[in-house]
C-alpha cells in the first residue's frame, strides 16, 4: 500500500490522538477497507471494523446501521463526490477525520 514510505510519523501521532480522546472501550467503524492502520489501532486493543469497500456516495447503509460509538474516517472523504451524505448519516457520538 505505501510502497516503502509507511508514515510512522502520522500513525504514531494519530495513534496518540485516539488514546487521547477515545477509550478502548469504545467501538469504532472505520471508514474504509480494512488497512495498515486498522491493524495498529487493533494492536491497542481498540475494538475497530471497517467498512468493505462499497462506494459510500451510493451506500451508507454500513453507517447508517453501525451501532459504533466512534466513526474514524482517516483520508477518505477528499475521494467521495459528496461527503455530506456520509456525515449526515453518521449517528455515533464522536467522528475522528482527517483529510490531506
Amino acid at each position: 500500500m505505501y510502497e516503502g514510505k509507511f508514515p510512522h510519523k502520522r500513525y504514531k501521532l494519530t495513534l496518540e490522538f485516539l488514546k487521547k480522546h477515545i477509550s478502548i472501550e469504545e467501538s469504532i467503524l472505520d471508514l474504509g477497507v480494512k488497512n495498515p492502520f486498522t491493524e495498529v489501532m487493533l494492536s491497542e486493543d481498540f475494538k475497530v471494523d471497517n467498512t468493505k469497500g462499497e462506494d459510500l456516495d451510493i451506500d451508507t447503509s454500513a453507517i447508517t446501521n453501525s451501532k459504533a460509538d466512534v466513526i474514524t474516517a482517516f483520508e477518505i472523504f477528499e475521494h467521495l463526490i459528496s461527503p455530506y451524505t456520509v456525515l449526515k448519516d453518521i449517528k455515533a457520538n464522536k467522528l475522528v477525520a482527517s483529510v490531506p
